[in-house]
């Protein structure tokens, strides 16, 4: 049994919810691609070239649910192992996330309902920061500069964990005015990113004034080693 402070649980929670909706959905189309089941409606985008959007799925899932626990002191202090190897991977599966959805953004043909031309530029903008925040925060932890590796690694996620605050704002909207399309598209897509990327920074700011405690550093030096 994980042994986690109530506030942590409650962190854990909301991030898993966070991330449920996309991660069902990304894993229900996977089904649908494998299996020839009609479990969601077909996408002429995704059966043209499908390889793109496996390895986005399956990155952006990954990352999503890994950085849920990334994030917690008690994981990083008492599994301190766990935190390690997992957070190797939480590496590589936000890269492989950030590049796919960089190379649909702008290979993937999208009619102007479903992607603008601010969200496109969004796109390529979310998709070449958050990739660059994961190589700063890789690059942090390296040098042993644990509270800008945290900074920088709370910056990608916040910005990976678009999909999650997405469906949260276009419900409400497709529920009292329909489907958005267009230009209501993209400023809704946008806003999500934008919500996410201002929650990570007030975060940050919170505990930029917490240092890491001795037993911390030993531990990130155990890690290391």
């Amino acid at each position: 049994m994980i042994k986690l402070k109530k506030s942590e649980w409650f962190a854990l929670t909301s991030l898993f919810l966070l991330s449920f909706v996309p991660s069902v959905g990304g894993v229900l189309r996977l089904v649908t691609m494998n299996s020839g089941l009609e479990i969601l409606p077909a996408n002429p985008r995704i059966h043209s070239d499908p390889v793109p959007i496996i390895f986005h799925i399956i990155g952006s899932v990954l990352f999503c649910i890994l950085g849920a626990f990334q994030f917690l002191p008690s994981m990083r202090l008492n599994y301190a192992m766990w935190h390690k190897l997992a957070g190797r991977i939480f590496i590589v599966a936000g890269v492989v996330s950030a590049l796919s959805g960089l190379w649909m953004t702008n290979f993937y043909s999208f009619s102007k309902d479903l992607q603008g031309n601010l969200l496109f530029i969004v796109r390529i903008i979310v998709g070449v920061a958050m990739t660059t925040f994961i190589v700063l925060g890789l690059r942090a932890v390296i040098s042993k500069q644990i509270i800008q590796h945290k900074a920088w690694m709370i910056r990608a996620y916040a910005l990976g964990q678009g999909a999650g605050t997405q469906v949260f704002i276009t419900i409400p909207w497709i529920l009292t005015v329909g489907d958005p399309t267009g230009i209501t598209r993209d400023l809704l897509m946008t806003a999500a990113w934008i919500i996410n990327i201002l929650v990570g920074e007030w975060i940050i700011n919170r505990s930029k004034h917490h240092s890491p405690t001795r037993v911390e550093m030993v531990r990130w030096n155990t890690m290391r080693s």
